[in-house]
């Protein structure tokens, strides 16, 4: 009887524990909330965020908006190649494409096209992917979504993977000929560091497709004055940024970025920030940005 009152003592004693640390948590996700959307009052722009903690925690800010992605929809592109790759057991790095002078946009960003100017070329998947996420690049982002099987392929692929509220519809060379249709990928915030996590911490990738989907994200050179500068010098960060043109008035139809993050002990979040319509200026919203991701560190190390 004494032992079964003992074992009923120590239930009880783990219950309140963990009842306590429950309120503890919903306390810390409270008080970060409420300071970053006092952060952002006033802010002349729309302003999404969503922070995914290693315990699946989720603290929201106007998520119930689908921003443009611009860029940000990269990602998706990467992972639905590297998944393909997988499937077909084909190494990224030894997969060739050939680029002709008709795949290239010259009225766009693309260092890749700065680089090569001799047609046509021979290049790996892998580089492309480098090229894309990495550095941004707009002509290997649209090489690869062709590649993948267009836009109506890669929106199919975030359905099959119950991603359904990111919306896929149109390429670069769209966006870049058409202002009004940068407006068309579009994402909440909570989807986007979802779906990192997913494919990060799932079994959709490779082990090895992975570590590369990792690799080129850790690699980017973009917006180092957005989330990595909030951030203390030599935090393991991975991103991709994604950039708008401004409208005629001079509204930045987007300005986001979105990544993980590994704390000095070793445990991951993920953030998203995106700002669209601001009548801010660019240095403004990198700076927003870079204030979030430093309080969003700083509450979770």
């Amino acid at each position: 009887m004494y032992e079964i009152n003992n074992m009923k003592l120590r239930y009880t004693l783990i219950g309140v524990l963990c009842f306590s640390i429950n309120i503890v948590l919903q306390a810390q996700q409270q008080a970060l909330g409420g300071k970053i959307a006092g952060f952002l009052k006033g802010k002349k722009a729309t302003v999404g965020v969503a922070v995914l903690t290693d315990k699946d925690e989720t603290i929201l800010h106007n998520n119930e908006v689908h921003y443009p992605l611009l860029s940000v929809f990269k990602l998706f592109i990467a992972a639905q190649v590297l998944d393909k790759l997988g499937r077909e057991n084909t190494d990224p790095c030894k997969t060739e494409l050939t680029i002709t002078r008709d795949m290239i946009d010259e009225r766009t960003y693309s260092p890749m096209r700065d680089e090569r100017r001799t047609y046509p070329y021979g290049i790996s998947v892998a580089r492309l992917l480098e090229y894309m996420v990495a550095e941004s690049d707009n002509n290997a982002a649209d090489i690869l979504l062709a590649y993948a099987g267009g836009a109506e392929q890669t929106q199919a692929y975030l359905n099959r993977l119950g991603f359904g509220g990111i919306e896929v519809s149109v390429n670069e060379r769209e966006m870049n000929a058409d202002i009004a249709k940068q407006y068309v990928n579009r994402a909440s915030p909570a989807d986007v560091v979802r779906f990192l996590k997913t494919m990060r911490e799932g079994d959709i990738l490779t082990p090895e497709n992975r570590k590369f989907f990792d690799q080129i994200m850790t690699a980017t050179v973009t917006g180092g004055d957005k989330l990595k500068a909030g951030l203390p010098l030599g935090t393991v960060f991975g991103h991709k940024t994604g950039s708008s043109s401004r409208t005629a008035e001079g509204i930045k139809i987007a300005d986001n970025d979105a990544g993980f993050v590994i704390l000095p002990d070793g445990r991951t979040y993920y953030i998203a920030v995106m700002v669209s319509d601001s009548r801010m200026s660019d240095r403004e919203n990198a700076a927003l940005a870079a204030e979030i991701s430093a309080v969003v560190y700083n509450r979770l190390r």
